[in-house]
C-alpha cells in the first residue's frame, strides 16, 4: 500500500492560527461584558458601612461565610475519618472472626451500624452547609443588587 502524506503550507497554518486568536479574543471580550455590567453595578458607588458590612459576611475571617466554610470542611473531614473508623472495625471484626473459627459472625454489627449512620448524617452536614453558604452569597448579591437599583 502507498503512503499517503498531507502537505500543509506555511501560509495556511499562519491564517489558521490569526483566526484562532480573534476568534478567542472575540469571545473573550463578550465575556467579559456580560460579568462586567453587574460589576459596574457595584464598582461606581461607595457602600455605607452597613453595605460593607453586608459584603464581608462571606469574606472577611470569623465572618459567617467563613464559618460555614470551616463547617463544611469539618463535616468532610468527619465523614472521611468515619470512613477509616468503618474500614478498620470491619477489617478487625473479619480477623477476630477467622480467628475464632467462626468467619460469618458479625461481633460488632451494631457498632457498625451507628458509624454508617453518623457517617450518613455527616454527609447530609456537609450538604446542608455547602447549601447554605452558597444561600448566604445569593441572598446578599440580591439584596445589593435590589437596594442599589433606583426607586420610582
Amino acid at each position: 500500500m502507498p503512503r499517503s502524506t498531507i502537505t500543509v503550507l506555511p501560509n495556511t497554518i499562519i491564517k489558521g492560527m490569526v483566526a484562532t486568536a480573534a476568534l478567542s479574543f472575540a469571545l473573550g471580550t463578550q465575556v467579559n461584558q456580560a460579568g462586567r455590567a453587574q460589576d459596574d453595578l457595584f464598582s461606581n458607588r461607595k457602600f455605607t458601612r452597613a453595605e460593607t458590612m453586608l459584603l464581608n459576611m462571606t469574606h472577611a475571617k470569623g465572618s459567617v461565610g467563613f464559618l460555614l466554610l470551616e463547617s463544611e470542611r469539618n463535616a468532610k473531614e468527619a465523614t472521611r475519618n468515619m470512613e477509616k473508623a468503618l474500614f478498620q472495625l470491619r477489617e478487625i471484626e473479619k480477623s477476630y472472626a477467622k480467628s475464632k473459627g467462626q468467619p460469618d459472625t458479625r461481633y460488632l454489627s451494631g457498632t457498625e451500624l451507628k458509624i454508617v449512620q453518623a457517617k450518613q448524617r455527616s454527609e447530609e452536614l456537609e450538604g446542608y452547609t455547602s447549601d447554605c453558604f452558597h444561600d448566604l452569597k445569593a441572598s446578599i448579591k440580591e439584596t445589593l443588587i435590589k437596594n442599589s437599583l433606583p426607586t420610582k
